[in-house]
């Protein structure tokens, strides 16, 4: 333990203090990739320098290629695992433009992969400042994103397992079919149920959340409390909301609903997994004790909403990620400066 560098040190401080602290904030998932990237890399360096003492500077160099292609097979791998459950989403819920997400990364990947083999190609230095400059905003949202996607994995998994008791569940609505529960919505409510019978001394309330859409003939709250019934659950342990539109609604509106019946403990919020993380966030900034878990969502399905979530993560945070974004972007303008001055050719 006393052998690690400081900088791991830090962030393993850090990362301990932050989920200690609240377990529901994105710096955490920042912490974590931290330390999991410092790792890596010191492993690659240690292979390294094992090599170079055991044998040469060419095997030294043959691992480091070996490492680098590893890299490329696995970022392919990702960006054709991307492509595909896309098209799958689009064949199977129909064409939005909000579905292409997943095809869109997929294919961005694919070619920035392709522009840095053109540059080897050609040894085209002026495109490798262009794809260096370009890299770093793309670093910058990249790091976030798998800091997002394997924290927002790991945080409903833990509380799925180590969450406390709570005075209630929230489900949160997704969306009704002809005014009946779909089976996504179904997931979550079975998932909610679970979680209200985990604690039975507790006695917790069920609150079912969400509004009526235009295309819909009940709120989806009502059609969500006639499920729980259905399926066995006292309704005077069912409380409806049926005024929010969005996430955040969902949780103020409901907050205020158990208030007015008392209930101040903690709160077990259930959406699916992909939202779950972020739905744990929007309760710390609203102040509400607790924490979520998730439903299990179809694979195809995953990971285009997984993008949209970070998509709204990085609104929710927009002054902020402007601000950074902007400083990321400044090697990039420099670089259209110096090709506008004729400096860069």
């Amino acid at each position: 333990m006393f052998g690690l560098p400081v900088g791991v040190m830090l962030l393993l401080v850090g990362l301990v203090v932050s989920y200690r602290s609240d377990p529901r904030t994105f710096r955490t998932g920042l912490y974590l990739l931290a330390v999991i990237t410092w790792g890596l890399l010191t492993l690659v360096g240690l292979a390294i320098s094992l090599a170079e003492r055991r044998f040469d500077d060419t095997i030294a160099a043959v691992v480091l290629l070996v490492l680098l292609g590893l890299l490329l097979v696995t970022v392919l791998t990702l960006a054709a695992f991307l492509i595909t459950t896309g098209v799958t989403l689009v064949r199977r819920e129909g064409f939005a433009v909000s579905r292409l997400l997943s095809i869109g990364l997929g294919v961005g990947m694919i070619g920035y992969v392709a522009l840095w083999g053109l540059v080897l190609a050609r040894n085209d230095l002026s495109l490798a400042l262009f794809l260096l400059a370009v890299g770093v905003p793309l670093g910058y949202l990249g790091f976030g994103f798998v800091a997002f996607l394997l924290y927002g994995t790991l945080y409903p998994a833990i509380m799925a397992r180590h969450g406390g008791p709570v005075a209630a569940v929230v489900v949160l609505g997704s969306g009704l079919l002809d005014g009946r529960v779909p089976p996504l919505l179904a997931s979550r409510l079975d998932r909610g149920r679970e979680l209200y019978r985990r604690f039975p001394s507790e006695k917790p309330l069920l609150v079912t959340s969400g509004g009526q859409g235009d295309d819909e003939p009940i709120a989806e709250g009502e059609a969500m409390a006639a499920y729980l019934i259905d399926q066995g659950v006292p309704s005077d342990r069912v409380l409806v909301e049926a005024r929010s539109r969005n996430t955040e609604q969902n949780l103020r509106f409901s907050a205020a609903l158990l208030a007015e019946r008392g209930v101040s403990g903690p709160v077990g919020v259930v959406t699916n997994n992909f939202h779950a993380f972020r739905a744990a966030m929007l309760m710390r900034r609203l102040g509400i004790a607790g924490y979520s878990i998730g439903s299990s969502t179809a694979r195809y399905y995953w990971p285009t909403a997984v993008i949209r979530e970070f998509v709204a993560v990085l609104r929710d945070h927009r002054r902020l990620n402007a601000v950074l974004l902007g400083l990321c972007c400044l090697p990039l303008v420099v670089w259209l400066l110096g090709a506008v001055a004729g400096l860069v050719r």
